[in-house]
């Protein structure tokens, strides 16, 4: 697993305990992918674009509601 992708899991973790989300409700909510997050625990490939939507997604959370 690079760093790029142990820093987006590092992400996607503390999102799913701070949501109290399941794994695979949240790849549904990103990308329709429930065997998401599975894939990169196991050090999988995942594409940028997926990459992308996932941040995006995240983005949304970090951002303060104004």
């Amino acid at each position: 697993m690079t760093g790029n992708e142990s820093n987006l899991l590092q992400a996607i973790q503390a999102h799913l305990e701070s949501e109290g989300v399941s794994d695979s409700t949240f790849g549904v909510l990103v990308c329709k992918d429930g065997h998401l997050v599975k894939r990169i625990r196991d050090g999988k490939a995942i594409r940028r674009s997926t990459v992308k939507r996932v941040r995006d997604y995240l983005k949304t959370y970090a951002e303060p509601l104004a």
